[in-house]
């Protein structure tokens, strides 16, 4: 009974650009976790889980969101619509890809002082701080490409988020709608709390991304980092990539 509420709260079809996000990751996740799980004889199983009960409870919140920036969109405004990126870039499943020696020879850098940073930044310097300190964290976290990928994605998005807030806000201002300014900060900030989460599903996928399985670092669609540009007003952010 449990499996079928979950469904029929999964599969429902009117979404908003987050929540149909979120959907397409589970989607994806649920379809590779029995596949990974066979490759790994169960190593994997608690990974596949930590990811699909994160978007599931993500679920209630991209909902909020989704209904928050409706004014927006309809006003031609793609605050979400221009965030998220399409599931459908996700790379192919492989079975093996092979992960060059000693890629696990340098730890991780820490998510949490990763996350102080990038706030310590917003609170300096706002969306134009954060931009810049999200920058230096991706620099930080890029010594194994194969690996630490849900942390990435995390520190990407939040700098797409950085870079197009800027402009979402003066064309709203342009609009006569109120300024997104705190649904962005509410967004990013939530962007920023998840990368503790991340980390630790990143570090137990680290044994098995070794092995040649590319759990997580194949599951995420990559996300285009908009021009420096793109926040300038009058604008559209989500066509300068």
């Amino acid at each position: 009974m449990l499996a079928l509420l979950l469904d029929a709260f999964v599969l429902r079809r009117d979404r908003g650009p987050f929540e149909h996000h979120l959907r397409e990751a589970i989607a994806l996740n649920r379809e590779r976790a029995p596949l990974y799980d066979a490759l790994t004889g169960g190593a994997s199983r608690r990974i596949s889980f930590g990811l699909i009960a994160a978007e599931v409870l993500l679920l209630p919140m991209a909902r909020w969101y989704d209904s928050a920036a409706a004014p927006y969109h309809q006003a031609g405004i793609p605050l979400l619509e221009a965030l998220f990126v399409p599931m459908t870039d996700v790379p192919p499943f492989l079975a093996h890809r092979p992960c060059p020696a000693g890629a696990t020879a340098t730890p991780p850098p820490a998510a949490s002082a990763a996350r102080r940073r990038v706030e310590g930044a917003f609170r300096e310097q706002s969306f134009a701080g954060a931009a810049t300190a999200l920058r230096a964290e991706l620099v930080l976290w890029s010594a194994a490409p194969e690996m630490d990928a849900l942390v990435r994605h995390l520190l990407e998005s939040a700098l797409r988020l950085a870079l197009l807030a800027p402009g979402f806000i003066a064309r709203s201002r342009e609009h006569g709608l109120p300024s997104p300014e705190p649904m962005l900060t509410r967004l990013l900030r939530m962007h920023l709390w998840g990368l503790v989460t991340s980390s630790l599903l990143d570090r137990w996928a680290r044994p098995l991304q070794q092995r040649g399985v590319a759990i997580i670092s194949q599951d995420v669609p990559p996300i285009p980092v908009p021009a420096m540009d793109s926040a300038r007003p009058g604008r559209h952010p989500a066509l300068t990539d």
